[in-house]
């Protein structure tokens, strides 16, 4: 169940598309189709869609949910309803004042102030992160134009990204964008033996919202808690560090970068045990090393934006870039994690901190 809960976090996103007029489709290439989905289009105040997601493993489905989203764009106001197979429930909900998450794995809700913008965290800004898809699509496969298909009421163009180079780690994607709203409402996505399905079922452009739109029906009994109590942080030291996971954890031995704080968080929805490391120079975030118990699930998970395997450490690794630059890899039982917070920082002076990487006890 734990890993359905996971599952839905990272993949429920509605996708909301810009426009252009329907009367110049004809004119554009696969490519500017692409192009054109990505274009903020204000007609669109808002939207309610439902979607299917079905997530696979080679053969096996190991995740089959559904999602509801109400989105009032001039609000700046969503909210976010997620059911596994297994009846597991997810709740999230910004009303423009307050952000709240209940999931049914655990005994409380939790809130936190409304950001000025769309909190990333929350998953709320969809059109964001599908931008970023899309961009990422165009920059490293070569984009087909299908055909028009009508798909489950809509009228689509059907497109077809192959990657441009063997070995990708985004494989072959196929996209089903509406030509009215430029909206997607199918895709197939694959990487390595991991293919996911996601498919609108309902959707209404600029619908009517009445007072009770954007209010959560918790459960009985259910209290609402601050958010800074739903993974509490706990510092700690570096002999603790090694001691909760019972092993020797590794660090970064550079005397020019300043081990300025160490912070354990217990996440119970995933039943495990991170530890963060942040390091300074001249008073400014460099890195932040984190670290957490590999997860029984083979693979490294998929990073953001332009993707790179590498060997480090006797070990592959991903290295990413453009969106977030940050190195993950596997070693002695856990998950490490080497965030960049200091731009300047290169591809080359990353791997050979990780690579001097040493452990403790």
């Amino acid at each position: 169940m734990k890993k359905s809960l996971e599952s839905l976090s990272i993949i429920s996103l509605g996708l909301v598309l810009g426009a252009c007029s329907v009367q110049e489709t004809g004119h554009y290439s696969p490519d500017e189709i692409v192009a054109n989905a990505v274009e903020q289009n204000n007609d669109i105040q808002g939207y309610y869609m439902k979607v299917d997601f079905e997530v696979y493993k080679g053969q096996e489905l190991i995740d089959d949910s559904t999602m509801e989203q109400w989105m009032d764009n001039e609000g700046n106001r969503t909210k976010v309803i997620s059911a596994t197979a297994d009846g597991e429930v997810t709740m999230s909900l910004n009303d423009g004042k307050k952000v709240i998450f209940y999931s049914d794995s655990q005994e409380a809700a939790y809130e936190m102030d409304a950001p000025e913008l769309s909190s990333e965290w929350t998953g709320q800004n969809q059109r964001e992160q599908i931008e970023i898809t899309l961009e990422e699509t165009r920059k490293t496969h070569d984009i087909e134009l299908i055909g028009d298909e009508e798909l489950n009421g809509f009228d689509t163009f059907h497109i077809k990204a192959v990657p441009k180079e063997k070995n990708s780690l985004r494989g072959v994607e196929e996209y089903w964008v509406t030509k009215e709203h430029w909206m997607i409402v199918q895709s197939i996505t694959e990487s390595d033996d991991i293919k996911v399905n996601y498919k609108v079922t309902e959707l209404e452009v600029n619908p009517s919202f009445d007072d009770q739109t954007f209010t959560l029906d918790l459960p009985e009994g259910v209290e609402i808690k601050p958010f800074e109590e739903m993974n509490p942080a706990e510092e700690v030291t570096l002999e603790d560090a090694a001691a909760i996971y019972g092993q020797p954890i590794l660090t970064i031995t550079d005397g020019g970068y300043e081990l300025v704080r160490i912070e354990q968080f217990r996440m119970e929805n995933f039943d495990r045990t991170e530890i963060s490391q942040e390091y300074q120079k001249d008073g400014f975030s460099q890195l932040i090393l984190s670290s957490f118990e590999t997860p029984e699930e083979e693979g490294l998970p998929i990073g953001f934006g332009k993707e790179e395997e590498i060997e480090l450490r006797g070990t592959t690794a991903i290295y990413t870039e453009e969106v977030i630059t940050n190195l993950i890899w596997d070693e002695a039982g856990l998950r490490y994690s080497l965030l960049v917070q200091n731009p300047d920082l290169t591809k080359e002076d990353v791997i050979k901190i990780a690579e001097n990487l040493e452990f403790v006890e």
